[in-house]
């Protein structure tokens, strides 16, 4: 079982704050990002909003840093693909475009944050946030970074709320809005925690955890900790 200490979380979610418009708008003229598209400005927001937990605005330049989405930036995705089809190929906006792509908002975090260490970003459909837990792992476990930043973001859009009709199975509502940020390391620290990634045991899916894979259970325990008690991820397969 991998094991990592959590040395800061913060999540923004109808189980604990939603980040509200006025939050983003403040991170937005505050960083310089008028014209990022939305998915950057939560991405930013998990870190840098004034709501919510305190968590640290400054980290060091080795820091690695890592993304994880389900669905990515898709209402950006979406209106370029709209874009193709409605205008000239040398008519597409570049600036969307580029938005378009799911490192756009590492790269953007990494300019603002000052971190220049690995950046990856994640995606995928089943519980990626723990697929995006063990990547954090690896790299500290390889000495790559000395802690890792990790930020979760899902925006509702078009395809959010289309969900249930087109899979069913998958989504009995519509998947909520959430953003989470976790700072990261392998070495332990005064007031961290342990999170165990149990890659042996699967778990049943949830039908009421969001597409990060965080259940409700699990972000009570992020960020109501009880007695230190370490956090255990599973994924639904087991590794």
């Amino acid at each position: 079982m991998n094991q990592l200490c959590l040395l800061n979380c913060r999540i923004f979610s109808r189980f604990t704050c939603p980040l509200s418009e006025d939050d983003i708008k403040a991170v937005r003229a505050a960083h310089a990002l008028r014209r990022a598209d939305r998915y950057t400005a939560l991405a930013a927001a998990a870190v840098l909003s004034r709501s919510g937990t305190p968590f640290p605005a400054a980290f060091s330049s080795d820091t690695g840093l890592i993304t994880v989405s389900a669905f990515g930036p898709h209402k950006t995705v979406f209106a370029t693909l709209d874009d193709i089809l409605d205008y000239p190929e040398d008519m597409i906006l570049p600036v969307r475009f580029s938005h378009s792509v799911h490192n756009a908002a590492a790269a953007y975090l990494g300019s603002i944050l000052k971190i220049t260490g690995p950046a990856f970003a994640v995606t995928g459909f089943e519980a990626p946030l723990f697929e995006a837990l063990q990547l954090a792992d690896t790299l500290l476990q390889a000495k790559m970074c000395p802690q890792v930043l990790l930020i979760g973001i899902e925006e509702r859009g078009l395809l959010t709320a289309a969900a249930p009709a087109l899979a069913p199975e998958r989504f009995a509502q519509e998947p909520e809005e959430i953003i989470c940020a976790l700072h990261l390391s392998a070495a332990p620290a005064p007031g961290a925690r342990e999170l165990h990634l149990d890659r042996d045991a699967g778990t049943t899916p949830n039908p009421e955890a969001c597409t990060l894979g965080l259940t409700q259970e699990t972000i009570r325990q992020l960020t109501e900790p009880d007695g230190h008690k370490p956090v255990v991820f599973r994924p639904i397969t087991p590794i």
